[in-house]
């Protein structure tokens, strides 16, 4: 493996955890604040959906970001 796939593979998990946590924390607030009773915000189904999807294609990209990783470093710099 190259230094561009290492880099490659470092930066989409880097991507994908920054992503995925900042959505995931903003939903965990919304859900704290309305089990405590707090008068909040209610989102439509396709909203909490769609954010939901967003969480699962980040969860995605971290679990396979060695072998995107690889693919979008190949035939890159020094080779082995």
């Amino acid at each position: 493996m190259n230094s561009h796939q290492k880099l490659a593979i470092l930066i989409l998990r880097l991507m994908a955890a920054v992503w995925t946590a900042f959505i995931v924390l903003g939903w965990s607030m919304y859900a704290i604040e309305a089990a405590a009773g707090v008068n909040v915000q209610h989102y439509p189904a396709h909203t909490v959906i769609g954010n939901m999807a967003y969480i699962v294609v980040g969860v995605l990209v971290l679990i396979f970001s060695k072998p995107i990783g690889k693919w979008l470093g190949r035939d890159l710099g020094d080779k082995a």
